[in-house]
């Protein structure tokens, strides 16, 4: 099992075209909103980037730490899933339609066929999204002050605030939830890529639910917000809550959530491949 998990991770991220996704998680990273200026226009990272460190002296919301904790930004996550899952599709699809699959299935069977696929997906997806976060990170090291180059009362205000009060613990425990979020984002990927046939409608699937997705969320948030109920228990459902990693009820509800999600999803892929409905 261990031996085909790790050959499906060598297809998912196949060197040099894993490569796109990471250079395309890092463009989105650099249109994440920062903030807005007096004229209400929004200031983002890239914009930052072309002004040099200039821009960023005596602000330390600009340091390179906290602009990398500002990477998650709306059109990342809108668009994450397609970035997770993209190649992991056109391989899927490829193999359906050049009957590899059914020399696969003889060689490993039909449970350990199907296990490998999703746990490939969902691990490339996290393994992905951690790589170019961590780019993205170094690029912000490059191109701005470091946060310990500010007053120390700055620091301790900030630390207290935004890092919980220790930053190598902070950027372990948000490295751990990139990687979660990853394979949550690969969810939508990865079912689309089992359900449907054609690559190229499936190349656009994860953007299109996933933004049917959020969009229902939202309004299940503001319909909350109006009746004054909370909306935490709603916010769990979205794939970067799990990136708050804690041990309160939400995030272990959204951590059993993205089980839940990944168990459905083999059990169906399972019922299709023994019924012949996938490959036919």
């Amino acid at each position: 099992m261990l031996h085909c998990i790790n050959q499906e991770l060598k297809k998912n991220i196949h060197f040099p075209y894993f490569l796109l996704p990471i250079a395309g998680i890092i463009l989105l990273c650099l249109t994440s909103v920062v903030e807005s200026d007096e004229t209400r226009q929004n200031i983002t990272v890239f914009s930052l980037m072309l002004q040099g460190k200039a821009a960023a002296e005596g602000h330390i919301e600009r340091s390179s730490l906290f602009l990398w904790r500002q990477g998650i930004g709306e059109w990342l996550l809108l668009f994450l899933p397609l970035m997770l899952t993209f190649e992991y599709i056109a391989l899927l699809s490829e193999e359906r339609q050049n009957r590899q699959i059914h020399f696969q299935l003889i060689r490993s069977g039909n449970f350990q066929y199907c296990i490998s696929k999703i746990m490939g997906g969902a691990l490339s997806g996290g393994i992905i999204f951690t790589i170019a976060y961590v780019l993205f990170g170094i690029l912000m090291a490059i191109f701005f002050p470091h946060f310990s180059g500010f007053p120390q009362e700055e620091q301790n205000l900030y630390l207290e605030l935004y890092f919980e009060n220790n930053i190598y613990m902070y950027i372990f425990k948000q490295l751990i939830g990139i990687f979660l979020s990853g394979i949550a984002s690969s969810v939508l990927g990865i079912g689309a890529a089992i359900f449907f046939r054609n690559k190229y409608i499936l190349l656009c699937l994860p953007f299109l639910l996933n933004y049917i997705y959020r969009q229902t969320l939202s309004k299940l948030i503001i319909n909350a917000t109006s009746a004054g109920n909370s909306v935490e228990w709603i916010e769990a459902f979205y794939p970067e809550y799990i990136m708050r990693i804690s041990i309160n009820q939400y995030w272990i509800a959204s951590f059993l959530m993205l089980l839940l999600e990944y168990i459905i999803l083999s059990v169906l892929f399972y019922g299709r491949v023994k019924r012949g409905i996938f490959y036919e």
